[in-house]
């Protein structure tokens, strides 16, 4: 006797397979929504039944690319390629995915050749110019970029890319021109402002870095970067208090760097708290050698007449340093700046006496010191 059949599996029997435009037409409105696996899934069975299908293809990379499956990606895209060694899609994916890879040359060879076929894409030109830029190709990234934004002087891209290009070059003023347009699409950029904030403060332009590093603050009042560089503003006001505090906002939530313990405890010494000082330095190398902690500790233990302990903390600085006798003239330079004359005169004596030091650091430090006598 023949069983009923179940009414699910017959009605499935009875409804007609969806095409394979269809199924492609879906897969696409799920990558769309960025449902990447539903996408990939759609794709695999379209390719079931049409496997050298160039649409099926070359959203099944998309996804792929997109979902990091970069392999399958690729194996996808040459796939379309052999097909159709024009295909556009193919170019692009294949070159984004090779770039993902680290594998710049690969990936702008691929975009050259899309753009041969589609000239002026700036969309690839910027990926093309982003490439070089990770090749150091400085010459060639800036050429680029400036190709695109002549052709359209608001393409947010374009203009992104060349601000880091300049700031990778050390061409900050550049830097931050370009930077300012980027922040013409949003003002409150939080990255951005940082940036630009660091760059005024290394071109010595104090008044404008304030500016940026507090309009940062207003976005995130905790950010740690906008916080450091505020706090070298006060800094540099000789506000060595308020620097300080705006610092130790930031230990509330991190443990900070050695750049910010050693500068901390500069600001304690200029304040004449010697011992809240030591511990900055000593925090800042428990992170490892820095030579502005030591400067900081040799200083330090000078005012305590503490010889013996400067004389440790200069010995590191000579066993590290490649060019000790610079690093004494900016030993000297910090004790003049910081009015601590007659303390580094007296270090220095007693370091002659030691008599163990390099002949050259010895020589120079004869040389400091007649040169310093004749000044008085």
């Amino acid at each position: 006797m023949k069983q009923p059949e179940d009414s699910a599996s017959s009605a499935s029997r009875g409804r007609p397979q969806p095409s394979v435009i269809e199924i492609s037409k879906k897969a696409r409105q799920k990558f769309r929504a960025r449902r990447y696996t539903e996408a990939r899934d759609l794709f695999r069975v379209g390719l079931e039944r049409e496997p050298d299908n160039p649409y099926l293809l070359s959203g099944m990379g998309d996804a792929c690319r997109e979902s990091g499956d970069f392999d399958e990606a690729e194996r996808c895209y040459r796939r379309l390629l052999d097909v159709d060694r024009k295909n556009l899609f193919a170019l692009r994916g294949l070159g984004d995915v090779c770039k993902k890879l680290q594998r710049h040359q690969e990936a702008i060879r691929l975009w050259n050749q899309y753009l041969d076929l589609r000239p002026r894409d700036k969309h690839v030109m910027t990926r093309i110019a982003d490439s070089c830029k990770a090749l150091m190709q400085f010459d060639r990234a800036d050429e680029m970029y400036r190709q695109i934004i002549q052709a359209d002087p608001r393409d947010r891209y374009a203009l992104t890319g060349m601000a880091d290009l300049q700031h990778r070059m050390g061409n900050d003023e550049a830097a931050i021109r370009y930077y300012e347009k980027v922040l013409v699409f949003d003002e409150n950029e939080l990255h951005i402002l940082t940036i630009i904030g660091k760059l005024c403060w290394r071109i010595n332009d104090f008044e404008k870095a304030e500016n940026f590093f507090r309009r940062a603050l207003k976005i995130d009042p905790h950010n740690p970067y906008a916080l450091y560089g505020l706090g070298n503003c006060y800094r540099w006001h000789r506000q060595y208090r308020k620097a300080i505090d705006i610092w130790c906002e930031i230990l509330k939530f991190s443990d900070g760097t050695q750049a910010l313990h050693s500068r901390m405890g500069d600001a304690w010494v200029n304040l004449g708290d010697l011992d809240a000082a030591e511990p900055c330095y000593r925090r800042s190398l428990l992170e490892g050698y820095d030579r502005y902690a030591y400067i900081g500790l040799v200083r330090l233990y000078c005012d305590r007449e503490q010889f013996d302990q400067a004389t440790e903390a200069f010995s590191a600085i000579m066993a590290a340093e490649d060019k000790p006798l610079l690093q004494l003239e900016e030993l000297s330079r910090r004790f003049v700046r910081s009015g601590r004359r007659e303390a580094m005169l007296r270090f220095f004596r007693h370091l002659l006496a030691l008599s163990e030091l390099e002949p050259l650091v010895l020589q120079e430090l004869r040389s400091l010191l007649d040169k310093l006598d004749g000044n008085n």
